[in-house]
């Protein structure tokens, strides 16, 4: 089954993992072999439909880590399975600046909204010292203006203020997020800005930490492996092991029973 899952094989391979597999080896196989916006719908959806605050952290990584596309493809899967509209349904399980966020990520179009907008010296200059009047130079920190920008620049223009605010202010803006968001809105804008500047490197974070904690989550794993195959998981492994270790080893190492198995054999596929 692993080998038919890892290739992309069989016949009704679906329906034979939901009628032999169970727990987080499912999971695993119906990561790989669902289409991807429909699996997103569906994490989604447990995601906000539950009670755990663990779980929410589920849509919090999908709506940060994934393109205006493919969010617009999830959120036609969603209204198709469950009738229902997902930034209403995302809305009603957030407050505040994350609801914010969210809704913006889920409503408007980042690349036909910054398109027509050159990354040139100017114009990045101005988004540098907007962020950092927003910032470090207040009392309060004004989040507006921060989901304002990374909400709608596009990534080569946000990956060219990012450098231009290091080069005037002599710290990342990773840094400065870090101190001046706190909570779940401070990990939001973090996945999201990582994501928009270095899509492998925000996996490859997930990767590790959910090797090196006092339990590994196969969950995250299953996120950032499985689910990321067929889109840059050789990109992901490159980062991971630039940081240090062998993902293959590592994994082999931390993990068990027939997700190992699975888990090992997407890694192999891309190696």
């Amino acid at each position: 089954m692993v080998e038919a899952a890892a290739t992309g094989c069989g016949r009704d391979i679906i329906g034979l993992v939901k009628s032999r597999a169970r727990g987080d080896f499912q999971k695993g196989l119906l990561a790989l072999l669902e289409p991807a916006p429909i699996r997103d719908a569906e994490w989604i959806n447990r995601s906000v439909s539950g009670l755990l605050l663990k779980r929410k952290d589920i849509a919090r990584e999908v709506l940060c880590t994934r393109t205006p596309d493919e969010l617009r493809a999830i959120a036609d899967a969603y209204r198709f399975r469950y009738g229902t509209e997902m930034v209403d349904d995302v809305a009603g399980a957030f407050f505040g600046k994350e609801r914010e966020l969210f809704r913006r990520l889920l409503t408007l179009d980042r690349v036909l909204q910054a398109d027509h907008r050159a990354a040139d010296r100017d114009r990045t200059r101005i988004l540098a010292q907007a962020l950092y009047e927003a910032g470090p130079a207040r009392w309060g920190t004004d989040e507006g203006t921060y989901i304002q920008i990374l909400t709608t620049e596009n990534p080569d223009a946000l990956r060219a203020v990012f450098r231009e605010f290091e080069a005037l202010y002599g710290q990342s803006l990773f840094a400065v997020m870090d101190k001046e968001f706190s909570g779940s809105f401070q990990k939001d804008m973090l996945t999201l800005s990582k994501f928009l500047i270095d899509p492998p490197r925000v996996f490859a974070d997930i990767i590790r930490k959910a090797l090196t904690g006092v339990r590994t989550d196969e969950e995250d794993l299953i996120r950032a492996i499985i689910a990321r195959k067929d889109i840059d998981l050789r990109e992901i492994m490159e980062v991971y092991e630039a940081q240090g270790g062998s993902l293959m080893e590592d994994v082999e190492s931390k993990t068990r029973g027939d997700l190992r198995s699975l888990l090992m054999a997407v890694i192999a596929s891309v190696a």
